[in-house]
């Protein structure tokens, strides 16, 4: 069977398309692998804020911190915004969540989280380097990182509800909270 023009350059365009995935995946898999394991120490990191202030993962050393990766397009993380703004409010002095949101512009973050509540810092990773080092490939996704500065579980993928996370409070946090 011979293929016509279009044909042909749908899988020239296909195989030319996944050339690129592959590439970029190839650049993501080393930074993928440089992620901790539980346990090990978590690699320092510092994005801005919403206001341009520069906010450091060390600055929250002693306190649980929930690294959350998420975007405004994304309906997942906008379900899951509430969950996390209650454990946040509920655990003022032993937790802190950092929503880092991935590439865009602070306007329309700000906007978001104001409308959704949101009162935790929200940081901004806009080209995307530190969500790359993290391996995130998908939103949302949730690292746990223990007040000694070490990955303190596995990775979080998805939807992270009220349920898994008082789970996971309960396992992290002293329990007198």
């Amino acid at each position: 069977m011979r293929l016509g023009a279009g044909p042909r350059r749908l899988i020239v365009a296909c195989a030319a398309l996944s050339a690129v995935l592959a590439a970029a995946w190839s650049t993501l898999a080393p930074a993928a692998a440089r992620l901790p394991a539980p346990g090990e120490p978590f690699f320092e990191f510092a994005l801005p804020d919403l206001s341009g202030n520069p906010v450091a993962l060390s600055s929250f050393r002693g306190r649980l911190v929930l690294v959350h990766f998420w975007a405004t397009w994304c309906p997942v993380c906008l379900e899951e915004m509430g969950a996390l703004e209650q454990a946040a409010r509920a655990h003022p002095d032993t937790l802190t969540v950092l929503g880092v949101n991935l590439g865009e512009k602070p306007a329309r973050v700000a906007d978001y989280a104001r409308r959704a509540g949101v009162t935790f810092p929200i940081l901004l990773d806009t080209r995307g380097k530190v969500a790359a080092r993290c391996g995130v490939l998908s939103l949302p996704i949730t690292l746990v990182v223990g007040p000694d500065g070490r990955m303190a579980e596995p990775i979080t993928m998805g939807s992270l509800d009220r349920e898994s996370l008082d789970a996971l409070l309960r396992r992290r946090l002293p329990a007198d909270e």
